[in-house]
């Protein structure tokens, strides 16, 4: 009996392996549960461009103000956070990044440049896995007081990500990544449908410092005007 016992316990250790990694989704099903939360690939292919428009609140130093987020394909980008005392501005033009934050412009490091370089080839890119240059499900944890599937992924620049996607929802609700040496850690919840298409509305940054808490109150879908990604570098 009591080898019978031994045999079965050294059977179920052997097979629990096996039996976890049947549990986890692939990541091809990972990613179209997620798309089909936010409102289909359909939805989201004819976008070109967006902004959207919000406060922050810098907790760590007791300051607040306006968010803006501007973005069009194929890889440009621009925020700028008023903070009244200082605005918070950054960018990719196509070519160059920079950050402002309280002096001059700076160019920002070859390496954050490479990963914003990335071309998007329709609005449902991000939708897409094959964008990245490795990708797979590598486990299922607790995220944010959530049940979710852990990806681990690396972008094409090279970088190296986390991402957590609700097990119940399929949404992505977080990330983990390494700047500059630091962890950064984003947390994405209250999603909201604008024009029939869900985005976070709720996102929670922290890189040890304290957070940095952006609430979105509204994003219209369509190409910024030029003049946004006009770099404060001045001429290359």
């Amino acid at each position: 009996m009591h080898a019978l016992i031994r045999t079965a316990v050294t059977v179920g250790l052997l097979l629990a392996p096996a039996v976890a990694a049947a549990q986890l989704p692939t990541v091809a099903q990972v990613y179209d549960r997620y798309a089909e939360a936010v409102g289909g690939r359909d939805a989201w292919r004819g976008v070109q461009g967006r902004t959207e428009t919000g406060t922050a609140d810098i907790t760590f130093a007791g300051l607040s103000g306006s968010y803006t987020r501007h973005s069009a394909l194929p890889n440009k980008t621009r925020l700028l956070i008023d903070l009244g005392v200082v605005t918070i501005d950054n960018g990719f033009d196509g070519e160059r990044g920079w950050e402002v934050q309280g002096g001059p412009p700076q160019r920002m490091s070859p390496e954050e440049e490479k990963d914003l370089a990335e071309v998007q080839r329709d609005g449902a890119h991000f939708l897409d896995p094959s964008r990245y240059a490795k990708v797979e499900v590598v486990g299922r944890e607790t995220f944010a007081g959530l049940d979710a599937f852990k990806l681990a992924v690396t972008a094409p620049s090279g970088q190296q990500v986390t991402e957590y996607f609700d097990a119940a929802s399929g949404l992505r609700i977080g990330t983990v990544r390494q700047v500059a040496g630091t962890e950064v850690r984003a947390v994405f919840s209250d999603y909201k449908a604008f024009e029939g298409r869900k985005v976070p509305t709720r996102i929670v940054q922290n890189n040890g410092q304290g957070d940095v808490v952006i609430v979105i109150t509204s994003v219209t879908f369509g190409v910024p005007d030029a003049a946004v990604f006009k770099s404060p570098l001045g001429a290359p």
